[in-house]
């Protein structure tokens, strides 16, 4: 049963009311919009590295491979130990490409870049793994529709998309990894922050290239019917639109209307094997699955990402989620997070359109998280410890990209941006590697990590990790670009001496607070600079 576009004015169910930052933002970014897109601002630097500025266990020593990457996302290796360093090209001057690189040396060179056609800077690369000679990669953007591919390439070089119509939007369909059965997992994130396309995704970019684009079930859902009001950034902005979830924008939905479920449904768990064949769903109702990786026990296990602060349906301090996967279950998203219904006291009274837009719930108590990170600390890419000799064995090292305050969250201190360890055993979320003073190095006085996105143990048992690199705020780019050439390759070996089980615990100060000062500072002072301007240009015209 399909829905249909209209546009109206806001109904007494959800009036325009608690304006967020990322709607108002698109709705004043709309009209200029055009305007914006023929800037041409090439961002570029250099960056200071210290690893005497990262605090770690006793017993550990952090050390840098290798610099001047392109927004790195992930690392592999190959069987002759050689690692391979993934670009991921998104909203950024460079194409995503793979770069080899030699971790005894530093030495580096491009492996792969991809052809001309088969990326957007809207989209993502997201990852690769070695599997019986072939080099398997994760790209969005891929076809004339602009949905994503599993790829591989071969011995000879040539490309070939062994998955194709994987479905995206603020999230993206992520690395793969080649599980004890011998097929290919990957994490598939969702379109949406709560289920609903709303102005906040035309911040994204993607919503004004791809309208139709919407999330999809694992299986048929029945709908609420609840549709939320945003003005019509893909019209005028002075009209209203009502959409519903798992419909495109402007698109309202009906009591009772049946969505059509999908194998390549998004917020999911999918596998197939080596040559593509058989996609399987292994689990969905995921926000976004960004890592997976497989325990030496083959469990299967995922980080998540929880919801934005965004949007006409959130709540305040979703938290980050590490899970195990198990196959056949839903966990819960759009109408539960970290296993807890939306409109659940517990989240206590902020947020809005928390009532469930399913009318029955796959599962009406879904599975509880493993463990738990902070709230918007952006847990990325992890793999298990598997060598007693580097300690912690079997427990899990997680990058933790850091929050994007204040877009999607408005924390007062920085979230994220170092290691942790999931002790498996007791559950608990442990630091590792942090900085001497929590944040990102670019905004504080250190040199230690920008924004850690995958952790991966080498064949030489030391835990590599892929460090982002800055991000700029770029309002001719959909709000940000990422930086060139400020991506880093670090190492974390174990040192002779006793093993300690955590760092020292690093300096933390109120980073986002002052930023937010100094932004109403600014407009404060420029309101003030164009009211003096208007009011000289005003006394000028009645001399």
């Amino acid at each position: 049963m399909q829905g249909q576009r209209q546009t109206g004015t806001p109904t007494q169910r959800n009036p325009l009311k608690t304006p967020m930052l990322d709607s108002w933002l698109a709705y004043l970014y709309a009209p200029i919009l055009p305007y914006l897109k023929k800037i041409r601002i090439r961002r570029e630097g250099s960056r200071s590295h210290n690893p005497e500025d990262i605090l770690l266990p006793a017993g550990y020593a952090a050390e840098v491979v290798a610099t001047g990457f392109n927004a790195p996302v992930h690392c592999c290796f190959d069987d002759r130990g050689s690692c391979y360093v993934s670009e991921c090209g998104h909203k950024i001057e460079a194409k995503p490409r793979i770069v080899r690189v030699d971790v005894e040396t530093g030495a580096q060179g491009t492996f792969f870049e991809l052809p001309e056609g088969r990326w957007i800077k809207e989209g993502a690369f997201t990852g690769a793994c070695w599997h019986e000679g072939h080099l398997y990669f994760m790209n969005t953007g891929t076809d004339r529709d602009g949905l994503g591919a599993l790829s591989r390439i071969g011995p000879d070089g040539a490309i070939e998309d062994i998955v194709t119509g994987l479905r995206w939007g603020d999230h993206h369909p992520n690395y793969p990894v080649v599980g004890p059965d011998g097929k290919l997992y990957w994490g598939n994130g969702t379109a949406t922050n709560l289920g609903v396309v709303g102005a906040d995704n035309f911040a994204y970019e993607w919503l004004q290239k791809f309208p139709d684009f919407c999330d999809v079930p694992g299986e048929d859902i029945t709908l609420a019917g609840h549709n939320y009001e945003y003005r019509n950034v893909l019209g005028s902005v002075r009209e209203t639109v009502r959409s519903g979830a798992y419909v495109p924008f402007g698109t309202e939905t009906q009591p009772g209307q049946v969505i059509t479920g999908s194998v390549k449904c998004t917020g999911s768990v999918l596998r197939c094997n080596p040559d593509g064949g058989e996609v399987e769903l292994v689990a969905w109702g995921l926000r976004n699955p960004y890592g997976i990786a497989f325990h030496p026990d083959d469990r299967l296990f995922a980080t998540e990402h929880g919801s934005d602060e965004r949007g006409r349906r959130y709540i305040i301090g979703d938290r980050e989620d590490f899970y195990e996967i198990v196959a056949g279950a839903w966990y819960g998203w759009p109408d539960y997070a970290s296993g807890i219904r939306l409109d659940d006291p517990r989240w206590g009274e902020g947020g809005q359109g928390r009532e469930p837009v399913l009318a029955v719930p796959p599962d009406p108590d879904p599975p509880k998280p493993f463990a738990n990170f902070e709230a918007h600390a952006g847990p990325n890419g992890f793999d298990f410890c598997r060598d007693a000799a580097f300690g912690f064995e079997g427990d899990a090292f997680v990058a933790l990209f850091g929050d994007i305050a204040p877009v999607t969250a408005r924390p007062m201190t920085p979230k994220g941006f170092k290691v942790v360890r999931v002790d498996m055993r007791d559950k608990r979320v442990v630091d590792f590697a942090v900085n001497k003073i929590a944040g990102p190095a670019s905004k504080l006085p250190h040199a230690g990590f920008e924004r850690p996105s995958h952790c991966q143990f080498g064949p030489d048992g030391a835990l590599y990790v892929v460090d982002w690199g800055e991000i700029e705020i770029a309002p001719e780019a959909g709000g940000i670009r990422m930086q060139l050439g400020t991506g880093t390759l670090w190492r974390i070996r174990r040192t002779a001496g006793p093993r300690g089980d955590r760092p020292p615990e690093p300096l933390v100060v109120p980073l986002h607070a002052v930023q937010y000062l100094a932004g109403l500072a600014g407009a404060a002072g420029l309101a003030a600079l164009g009211g003096w301007a208007l009011r000289r240009w005003w006394g000028t015209r009645q001399r």
